[in-house]
């Protein structure tokens, strides 16, 4: 493999590490409580997009690869896959609509509404086993990821 590409595959290793990372610690607001919560939720979009851009090449191909002649797996992770990224949208853009301590620290001021807090709250608690789905799903390439950059380290 290419140096780039050996670089590119440990960057995106360290990128989708810190997303899980970034993304339990947003996924945790009894923890971090409410202000800290809409913060850190802001500067997890960072690592997201950065992951939808890393993985581009992917997202390219998945679409045409979904009318193609593929097993019934691979055509159910792309569809999970997508699913994911709209339920990452909704919460996102939920959570910005009922942010109580974030948009009123940059002086945005919104009149709360109790659908967008029941859809925040209902689409967040989706995410978490829909996240969990999709890592199972890839697993075998994280782990042999995981074996690939540990194999490095020890050279």
């Amino acid at each position: 493999m290419s140096g780039w590409k050996q670089n590119l595959q440990k960057f995106r290793y360290v990128m989708d590490t810190l997303l899980l990372i970034s993304f339990m610690l947003v996924s945790a607001p009894q923890a971090t409580g409410v202000p800290l919560h809409e913060w850190f939720s802001l500067f997890f979009i960072i690592p997201f997009v950065i992951h939808l851009l890393l993985h581009w090449d992917w997202i390219k191909r998945s679409f045409s690869r979904l009318f193609a002649n593929i097993t019934a797996r691979e055509r159910f992770n792309i569809v999970w896959d997508y699913l994911l990224y709209i339920m990452m949208l909704l919460v996102f853009v939920s959570g910005f609509l009922v942010s109580v301590a974030l948009l009123p620290a940059l002086n945005i001021s919104l009149n709360i509404q109790d659908f967008w807090s029941k859809i925040h709250h209902d689409s967040a608690t989706f995410i978490m086993p829909m996240l969990g789905v999709h890592l199972a799903l890839n697993f075998s390439w994280i782990v042999k990821l995981t074996k690939r950059m540990f194999a490095k380290k020890a050279k």
